[in-house]
């Protein structure tokens, strides 16, 4: 049985969701219960607001930033992420996305890097729409958060076939904690804005309450024994 989400946003999930699996598990599962925190709480602390300033423009610029930080991992990637290796782009074995550039088009099923290159264009076009993201002082619209909302949900994509399929080589190159570092910032971001439900982040739930977890632990008081 599949389930698509709505337009724009078109997803296929098998049955078996909630038992996913990464593509190369192995090495993502030793990262799951390795004890490398890397500070988590001081990056969920960094994406809430400052006092006085205005919400829209924080969260405007966050967006962009993070943009910015898809655009480094999926360089990461792109050299062993290919049309022969990644024919869809899934994260693990349950979920595929299609890609759909408006409304009323038919969702396809692109290779992963034809869908990252997709995915760049749009959002960049997205974010450097005056009526989306005014950059001349204008007021910020009043749908702005829907419409982030989109291109987050989107660019969570990157990470989960990153995360899922790509794994090891990022960890072999010594990227492995500087996209930790970025995903953590996405992470806590849309959570902190109720950007993206977790309903849209399950193909990393494990990795996302590790990471949760680590911040909670870090916040905690430390006794003396």
């Amino acid at each position: 049985m599949a389930q698509m989400a709505p337009p724009m946003d078109n997803v296929t999930i098998s049955k078996h969701t909630m038992t996913c699996h990464p593509h190369n598990g192995g090495t993502l599962q030793q990262h799951l219960e390795a004890d490398e925190t890397l500070q988590t709480a001081d990056v969920r602390e960094s994406v809430k607001k400052p006092h006085g300033v205005d919400e829209a423009t924080w969260i405007a610029t966050q967006t962009r930033t993070i943009f910015e930080e898809v655009v480094r991992v999926v360089s990461f990637i792109e050299d062993i992420c290919t049309e022969e290796t990644c024919k869809t782009m899934c994260a693990g074995k349950c979920v595929v996305y299609s890609w759909a550039q408006e409304d009323n088009m038919k969702p396809v099923r692109l290779s992963a890097p034809q869908y990252m290159r997709q995915l760049i264009d749009w959002a960049h076009c997205k974010l450097n729409d005056e009526a989306i993201m005014p950059t001349n002082g204008g007021a910020m619209p009043k749908n702005l958060k829907d419409n982030l909302s989109q291109i987050l949900r989107r660019l969570f994509r990157v990470y989960a076939h990153a995360y899922l399929h790509h794994f090891q080589p990022i960890h072999d190159c010594g990227a492995e904690a500087h996209v930790n570092c970025m995903f953590k910032h996405f992470l806590f971001f849309v959570l902190e804005f109720k950007l993206v439900g977790m309903e849209d982040m399950l193909p990393l739930a494990a990795l996302i309450k590790k990471f949760k977890e680590a911040a909670d632990a870090e916040k905690k008081p430390k006794y003396a024994q």
